[in-house]
């Protein structure tokens, strides 16, 4: 289409030239191709100004004055985030050919690390998904990494947002350094077939210790099935954190003071009770999952309904699912422990969008992002495959097209039942984050007695602290 444009402009302009009085031909070939349909035949074709503006009759401007821009765009996320992400990037290409969005994507491990250098060597996308628990250390690191939504309210539409939760998921320091992609939070995801059989309710609220009691009542139903499956990152996510909250209420750090929210022995209580499941069989033998990283579904227990319950979040609990083919699947509560001073669950975001502060194409940027979130062929390709969408247009046509049930819905309803103080901050720093996964794994393993562990995990994050 671009070059039959230009070809055609050239046609007319030598034609305006070369053959003086033949503007008023009726043909089609005498005429520019950007010339409105109504225009009168009468007048010769004038010869444009160099470099300047040509529109459409509707006042659009044409892809002929525009400069290629390629945008590179990266994520993570499974298959089926990955295919709706690439339909609805070709949707906006086909809309603006002049915008070609390189795509680069893959599995969430080692992406933080590798945005990190991206980051810090200037070399960053210029569209990147970002985890909202890192969001804090970089804008406070660098204020200039990412571009202030707020700016671009001429390109870029907000209105469809939840002014609030806009504000709560995104918002730093008076500036929107980040767009959420949906409404999200822990959840748990249980076999429910699985579960009547074995005589498990997740549908009223349980304790902590009642995971004991259930877990010994799925090894007596079968010795080789196990309550959960869980890895580092969820013992760090779904365990240490809640559970300390739940705790102390304050989150494992105190992000406006800078300090441990917890003691020693606060911490021993959250490893001894890690070392209580892997010792009483209700979570799987953490030798059997780790090889598994961040993709637990596709373990072959999982599949083959071993494992009763796992902990995941509403993002992703159609994925999980949909990888047990033969369960029938529920959500259910989650833990809370007897007496507890914080709920230590909340719901919040999956991911944000943001735009690198130094790309060179900041408007084109913002013109795709506006796309992703307002318009209703993006919101019909994209769907849910970031949780339920955050937007007006995106919630609408997710109800249309019938997508807003099942597991991930209840998901959301689910976790909106509970108050929990939000913990992004220090606590989901990267470092922090590896401390707290690696003291789980230690004791998970039997590495370590809890005591010795919590002491040396506790010398971890004071040195980290003072280096802040």
């Amino acid at each position: 289409m671009r070059k039959k444009r230009i070809l055609a402009l050239f046609l007319a302009a030598a034609m305006a030239f070369s053959i003086a009085g033949c503007g008023n031909s009726d043909s089609a070939e005498n005429q520019s191709a950007d010339q409105p349909d109504n225009a009168e035949a009468e007048e010769p074709a004038a010869k444009p100004e160099e470099n300047a503006p040509t529109e459409t009759a509707d006042g659009e401007k044409t892809d002929t004055e525009h400069e290629p821009v390629t945008l590179r765009f990266m994520w993570w996320g499974g298959d089926e985030r990955a295919t709706a992400t690439l339909n609805a990037i070709d949707e906006f290409e086909s809309r603006y050919p002049w915008i070609t969005i390189e795509a680069e994507y893959g599995s969430s491990d080692g992406y933080q690390e590798k945005l990190t250098t991206q980051l810090v060597s200037g070399t960053a996308a210029d569209i990147i998904q970002m985890g909202p628990g890192w969001m804090p250390g970089y804008a406070e690191s660098n204020s200039d990494y990412f571009v202030d939504f707020r700016e671009y309210g001429d390109i870029i539409d907000l209105s469809g947002f939840e002014a609030s939760f806009l504000e709560n998921n995104g918002g730093f320091n008076g500036h929107q350094y980040g767009l959420p992609t949906g409404i999200s939070g822990q959840s748990f995801l249980y076999n429910s077939a699985l579960a009547e059989s074995i005589g498990l309710d997740f549908t009223e609220q349980y304790t902590w210790e009642d995971l004991f009691e259930m877990g010994k009542k799925v090894k007596e139903y079968d010795d080789s099935m196990y309550l959960l499956t869980m890895g580092a990152a969820e013992l760090n996510a779904m365990i240490v954190r809640p559970y300390l909250t739940q705790l102390t209420g304050k989150t494992v750090l105190v992000n406006d003071t800078r300090s441990l929210g917890f003691e020693e022995e606060d911490f021993v209580e959250v490893l001894t009770y890690i070392k209580d499941m892997y010792d009483n069989g209700v979570i799987a033998p953490i030798s059997s999952v780790i090889s598994y990283g961040a993709d637990l579904i596709t373990d072959p227990n999982w599949i083959d309904q071993k494992y009763v319950s796992i902990f995941s979040y509403s993002s992703t609990v159609e994925t999980a699912e949909a990888a047990c083919p033969d369960g029938s699947f529920s959500v259910g509560k989650l833990p809370v422990l007897s007496g507890a001073k914080d709920d230590g669950w909340y719901g919040n975001c999956p991911q944000y969008m943001c735009v690198y502060g130094q790309s060179e194409h900041i408007e084109e940027a913002m013109m795709f992002l506006d796309f992703f979130y307002n318009d209703k062929t993006a919101a019909e390709l994209l769907t849910n495959v970031r949780s339920v969408p955050p937007t007006s247009v995106g919630q609408s046509t997710c109800e249309e097209l019938g997508l807003l049930q099942g597991v991930a819905k209840d998901s959301v309803d689910m976790i909106q039942t509970y108050s929990g103080t939000n913990d992004l901050g220090l606590t989901t720093e990267e470092e922090v984050t590896a401390i707290l996964e690696d003291a789980a794994v230690q004791v998970a393993y039997g590495q370590d007695t809890p005591e010795n562990v919590a002491q040396n995990t506790m010398a971890l994050l004071e040195a980290y602290l003072s280096g802040k």
